[in-house]
């Protein structure tokens, strides 16, 4: 149970980090459900799967966002997908949070699994 305490605990964490210009993206509608499973509003998360980056920027200068918490698998694609963002985002000055360690350190892979970790 210790597990999914220390998942709480970090879920918690990206809820208070997610204020008025935060956006959370996620690769797919079954990451997005997940995370609104677990108490984040739909509001805050753009399901990116088939949005190229300059798009994703579009999306959140519209909506004046500035810091982003990219949550993406732990997988080799996912992996691709963040270092492609991290140098995106650093040279427009956007902030960028990264929780994918510490959700891999607790046995999430994919960002789908949260929910049915937690057993919601």
């Amino acid at each position: 149970m210790t597990g999914n305490r220390n998942l709480l605990d970090i879920i918690k964490e990206i809820k208070d980090d997610t204020g008025e210009d935060t956006l959370i993206l996620v690769e797919g509608k079954r990451d997005k459900e997940a995370l609104e499973k677990v108490g984040i509003l739909p509001s805050k998360i753009l399901a990116v799967s088939y949005r190229d980056k300059n798009s994703i920027y579009s999306i959140m200068e519209r909506d004046g966002k500035r810091r982003v918490i990219p949550l993406y698998d732990n997988d080799r694609t996912g992996n691709n997908k963040m270092k492609m963002l991290k140098a995106f985002f650093y040279g427009l000055g956007i902030d960028l949070i990264d929780y994918r360690k510490r959700l891999g350190k607790n046995g999430i892979t994919y960002i789908e699994e949260i929910d049915n970790r937690l057993n919601l």
